[in-house]
């Protein structure tokens, strides 16, 4: 049984990232969703390396560690903000964060090919099947009647848990020395980079700053960002792959709770059938995968 300091923690990050996307939600209704995402990258990266200076936690100088945190950032950060601050204007947050679940099908895929005795099962195979039908379900899932963009969001949501895949192994198999708050707002920094063109795209465009939005945009910095993703890569060095995957059995439905409770947003059949779908592919993949720690973990969504 893990320490009580990881239990913690681990409880804290899926109460932390089953709350974001309505946080989220919350915000881009009020701001341009690509400032928003902008703002709350460069918010995050100004509190970690202050935090970072501060506690005198050494940035790293390798180049290897260094590009890794960047790339990871411009994945986990970057290009995920930008798809889900802006897809959820048009799809409801919880359905958002049940594609996100998705991700650690994904890396049990490309762990076949990437990681040295992380080898695919025919119960992961499984999962993986059942994973990408519940994707197949949910690509449908928004009504398009009214705004053909929900159809444009789903594809794209539907192709960002590959990249979380990807960077996920990634920072479990070169980011794994070092404190993480460095090495974490070196990647919100590459985000905030990332974002910045599309921010400048939609700098004409009217913000209507509200408590609501200002509350949501505190929230998603320091408890969202700041302690999420530190407690992230913090776990990942502590916990075996099967625990980290079964976070997302709980995130979406939590997720899904809260869109629905707190912003009145519908739960369809078709929602619930893919989330199943995906639900039972992520709990297939954990119980297959039985890892040791040195194996890349599947980590909770990044981009909370």
């Amino acid at each position: 049984m893990p320490p009580f300091a990881v239990s913690a923690g681990y409880v804290l990050l899926i109460a932390l990232w089953g709350s974001t996307w309505a946080a989220i939600k919350v915000g881009v209704e009020a701001v341009p969703p690509f400032v928003f995402a902008f703002e709350r990258a460069v918010a995050v990266s100004i509190v970690l390396v202050g935090l970072s200076l501060a506690m005198r936690h050494p940035f790293p100088r390798d180049r290897r560690v260094i590009a890794s945190a960047i790339v990871v950032g411009i994945f986990n950060t970057g290009s995920s903000w930008a798809i889900i601050f802006w897809s959820e204007q048009y799809v409801p947050s919880g359905l958002v964060s049940v594609f996100g679940a998705s991700a650690p099908i994904w890396t049990a895929l490309l762990a076949h090919f990437l990681i040295r005795g992380d080898r695919l099962s025919p119960m992961k195979v499984l999962g993986l099947l059942l994973g990408l039908a519940g994707i197949g379900v949910l690509v449908g899932a928004p009504d398009t009647s009214g705004r053909p963009e929900a159809l444009t969001a789903s594809v794209l949501l539907a192709v960002m848990p590959v990249t979380w895949a990807i960077g996920s192994i990634l920072q479990a198999r070169e980011l794994r020395q070092g404190s993480p708050l460095p090495l974490v707002a070196i990647g919100t920094t590459a985000g905030s980079l990332f974002l910045l063109p599309f921010a400048a795209a939609q700098a004409g465009q009217a913000a209507s700053w509200n408590v609501g939005a200002a509350v949501a945009f505190g929230y998603l910095v320091f408890f969202g960002s700041c302690v999420g993703l530190v407690l992230q890569m913090w776990l990942t060095r502590r916990l075996r792959p099967t625990t980290m995957t079964l976070a997302q059995v709980v995130i979406p439905a939590q997720a899904l709770l809260i869109g629905a409770l707190a912003l009145g947003e519908n739960i369809t059949w078709r929602m619930v059938a893919g989330a199943a779908l995906v639900v039972v592919a992520v709990a297939l993949n954990a119980v297959a995968g039985g890892g040791s720690r040195s194996e890349p973990a599947p980590v909770a969504s990044p981009a909370d």
